[in-house]
């Protein structure tokens, strides 16, 4: 009989892989790991029982000590009536075996289905608490889309606990030395054994469903990077001052989310409520300490309007407009109203803000050093001390020394972003009908706004290039780079932000490094491929892959949401991309870069693929996405549970397959990459083929059985590109040619 001896840690058998044997353990303990759940089986017990009728493992096997098993039997031989007839006592023993396994799965079950509803609750509760609190504090709350598809409670499963209640009563018949043999020699077990193991297939979906939805929740409401709900109402509960009549409310809010974290991951539970306690001590001593602005600072920065006008030439009749304005909005008691006289003042506000900004822009130009206070203005929309509130303003004074963007990483502040265009350096961006300046102008002439001679001048007028990048890009972004698409004021104001601007500052370090935490797992996302002849003479010419990073703006707004404004310029399909940030951040940029490179990933294909991006015989992204969401009911690969989940998937899309695709591919990004699933076989399989991950990433995933297969597609592609390179290679040098640096870059970018 064939033993072996398996470490504490190891995994005996993974989920997916062939269960053909069943393993007796001899000795220790080995756990059934599915989803949160793990199912403790001990000496006497099999391994494998659970999977008889379908041959593959339900989930993985680790050994929990160091453990013992030899070979009890082949599945081949369990299905065989007089296998288990001709042992009675063996028979009994696998009885009790998989009844055991059943029996902890439904106890499994009932504990996460319990969890489940306490984590419903309690982050439901949070949310809604957390917004109504900022609305009373007049600070913007942060969206959590998330929030929209969390069901409110999950529903109970009646039959559930009959089926729950019947197998304890076997349990007991089981154990029964006479009614145990009776169950044996009336031929009851053998069908009990095959009825069990239906049940456990039953049972593991569902157990990973209620882990899935604890996870989901505690991704919400608190989790380890620190973006959730007890990071907001930690940013409210130090907003409000000790004395505030909601400081109490919030601190037994934060303390609920605390305890109910506590009770399934300890860990991250005392993790976040240590570092909310640092945050809460530094707070009180900043505050205890000076907790005031540096005096001499705060003196330059009185009358920052004034100044800011005086600079700009501004006429007067529009400077009492605007003073005006921004007087009224102070005395406002809610900015984020919607009422008619509120919107009304914002739309004034925003009006003679973006006019003020070009007057501004033009004295910039002919100037040479400008005053620290104008560059608050271009680069973070800073205009009055008292709405930004005098503390942030002194900290955007600091910034405001040394800020600015790299045009050779292609990172720009708004105002550099402007003097490039103004300066031939860079075209205007599209407005938002997908119009550049030129077709703009083409426009404009054929419905008769203007003439030809107008357009003639305009087209190579820099001055309108600039005034065209202001009307159009640059405030369309930055209202949607705010999150506030019906409540937007384009002044930096106190109530937008919910940390000191320090800590949400997005600066060139910043941003970049977003976006190379994205590259690192999908190397291949800014490559383009164009062609490429190696050596015009013999004819030999190729596809070659160059990567196209993009050009980032950082626009002057506070803001939780980032814009991927164009895919190319112009027709040109080697000109970079352009994407939009808000300077300063009240959500994660991680997740804005992720999500924005997601629709940069739908746009690009489809821009290249024409009028095939959705002509599945020509496969890509765009394509193969459009044929896996149109046709999934049909799709064998995939299982009932799956396709009623792409259905909800679809429904929370609206239909719109791009945003399916931009929430698969932030998944695959953030899980997949770590080994973790949580996309079905369909979507892997696209998103592996078409955003295969860095090499380091594919060899870790090589073993797992679930990427195995599509790994072995990849890997057979890539060997065929890599082999033509090759032949290339020796063609070149049978012709006494030089190998170029392009070739040798081709085959490291299949080589990756």
């Amino acid at each position: 009989m064939e033993t072996k001896t398996v470490r504490k840690g190891e995994i005996l058998a993974k989920k997916g892989t062939s269960s053909d044997v069943l393993w007796y353990i001899a000795d220790g303990t080995v756990h059934m790991k599915v989803g949160k759940a793990a199912v403790p089986l001990t000496k006497g017990d099999l391994i494998g029982l659970a999977d008889i009728q379908s041959g593959i493992h339900s989930c993985d096997y680790v050994a929990a000590t160091d453990i013992q098993v030899s070979v009890f039997a082949t599945r081949e031989n369990l299905h065989k009536t007089d296998f288990l007839s001709s042992r009675p006592d063996n028979c009994r023993a696998i009885a009790l075996s998989i009844n055991g396994v059943v029996c902890n799965l439904f106890k499994s079950l009932g504990e996460l289905n319990s969890s489940v509803f306490k984590m419903l609750r309690i982050t439901h509760k949070a949310y809604e608490t957390y917004c109504n609190y900022a609305a009373f504090l007049h600070t913007t709350p942060q969206e959590i889309e998330e929030m929209e598809f969390l069901p409110k409670e999950e529903a109970s499963d009646i039959r559930q606990s009959a089926v729950s209640r019947m197998h304890a009563g076997m349990h007991a018949l089981l154990s029964g030395k006479e009614s145990g043999q009776n169950l044996v020699e009336y031929h009851v077990v053998p069908g009990y054994i095959l009825h069990s193991s239906s049940d456990i297939m039953e049972l593991c979906p569902q157990v990973e469903a209620a882990s899935d939805m604890i996870t989901q929740c505690l991704d919400i409401c608190m989790n380890e990077s620190g973006d959730d709900i007890y990071d907001r109402l930690l940013r409210l509960y130090m907003r409000a001052t000790s004395d505030h009549q909601l400081a109490d409310p919030i601190k037994t809010l934060l303390d609920e989310i605390y305890e109910a974290v506590f009770e399934i991951d300890p860990r991250i539970a005392e993790i976040r409520k240590a570092a909310s306690d640092v945050k809460i001590s530094q707070e009180k001593a900043k505050a205890s300490s000076s907790g005031k602005a540096d005096r001499d600072i705060a003196a330059k920065l009185a009358g920052s309007m004034d100044t800011i006008l005086e600079f700009a030439n501004y006429p007067s009749d529009k400077a009492s407009e605007i003073r005006k304005a921004i007087g009224d909005f102070k005395k406002v008691s809610d900015p984020m109203s919607t009422e008619d006289d509120v919107r009304q003042l914002r739309m004034t506000i925003e009006e003679n803000f973006y006019q003020l900004y070009i007057a501004v822009l033009e004295e910039r130009i002919k100037a040479g050093e400008v005053p620290v206070i104008i560059k608050m203005f271009l680069n973070f929309g800073y205009l009055d001390e008292e709405l930004a509130g005098i503390d942030n303003a002194c900290e955007l004074y600091n910034l405001a020394l040394t800020f600015e963007g790299n045009k050779k990483k292609g990172v720009y502040t708004a105002c550099e972003w402007l003097l490039a265009i103004l300066r031939k350096e860079k075209e205007p961006s599209i407005n938002e009908f997908d119009q550049n300046y030129e077709e703009y102008l083409k426009d404009q002439k054929t419905s008769g706004n203007r003439k030809e001679v107008q357009v003639k001048a305009m087209m190579n007028d820099q001055g309108q290039k600039l005034i065209f990048e202001l009307s159009n890009m640059f405030r369309r972004t930055s209202r949607i780079c705010s999150g506030q698409i019906l409540t937007f004021v384009p002044v930096f104001c106190e109530y937008q932000l919910m940390r000191p601007v320090s800590e949400d500052i997005i600066d060139v370090n910043r941003v970049l490094d977003c976006i190379d935490r994205v590259r690192a797992v999908d190397y291949s996302v800014f490559y383009r491929e164009s062609m490429f002849v190696y050596s015009e003479k013999e004819g030999i010419y190729d596809t070659i892959h160059t990567e196209v990073l993009p050009d980032i703006i950082l626009m002057p707004v506070i803001g939780s949401r980032a814009v991927m404004w164009q895919e190319i310029v112009g027709k040109d399909r080697m000109t970079p991309a352009r994407f939009v940030f808000p300077v300063i951040s009240v959500e994660d940029p991680n997740k804005l870069a992720l999500k924005i490179i997601g629709e940069y990933r739908w746009e690009i294909c489809k821009r290249i693929q024409g009028a095939r991006w959705n002509d599945v015989t020509d496969p890509s992204i765009t394509s193969l996405y459009c044929d896996y969401l149109q046709f999934y009911r049909k799709n064998s690969d995939l299982s009932a549970e799956q396709k009623e989940k792409v259905k909800t998937g679809l429904g929370r899309f609206k239909q719109v397959y791009k945003d399916y695709f931009v929430n698969d591919y932030t998944e695959y990004i953030r899980y997949e990459a770590s080994g973790s699933p949580h996309l079905n076989k369909v979507a892997r399989y696209i998103l592996f083929m078409q955003c295969p991950f860095c090499v380091d990433i594919r060899l870790k995933l090589a073993g797992n059985p679930i990427y195995a297969d599509v790994s072995d597609k990849l890997k057979i592609r890539y060997g065929q590109q890599l082999h033509k390179l090759e032949n290339i290679r020796k063609k070149l040098v049978s012709h006494g040619n030089e190998v170029p640096q392009e070739l040798e870059d081709e085959m490291n970018f299949y080589g990756s």
